[in-house]
């Protein structure tokens, strides 16, 4: 994954980097075969010793059609913006480049903690 940071016109600091969907998608699925035992990777026996810690069912993750390829996220000052599709080059682009493809992102609320 690239990550890059830069200064935006006004001088404020960015933080860009790369999402893949799969990458998100990843973080969401159960990969083992079942709760009894088996696991899905490489025919492993699950080693766990402890129940269960999940709270809920897995869940896939959706995205939109237009971010299905990836997205660059921009991320600064408590803003957060998405641009799709990742223009080519992105990852050696000068800030001048990189602040005119942030004033293209669409603004996001901002997850988590």
């Amino acid at each position: 994954m690239s990550y890059r940071t830069f200064l935006d016109t006004t001088g404020k600091r960015w933080e860009v980097w790369l999402v893949t969907p799969a990458a998100a998608e990843r973080r969401r699925v159960d990969r083992r075969a079942s709760s009894a035992g088996a696991s899905a990777f490489q025919g492993e026996l699950d080693r766990r010793r402890t129940s269960e810690r999940r709270r809920g069912p897995f869940r896939r993750v959706a995205v939109a059609s237009e971010y299905s390829d990836g997205w660059l996220c921009f991320e600064g000052e408590g803003e957060k913006r998405r641009l799709a599709p990742v223009p080519d080059g992105w990852a050696e682009a000068g800030p001048d480049r990189l602040s005119i493809w942030l004033q293209a992102a669409k603004r996001v609320v901002k997850c988590g903690p």
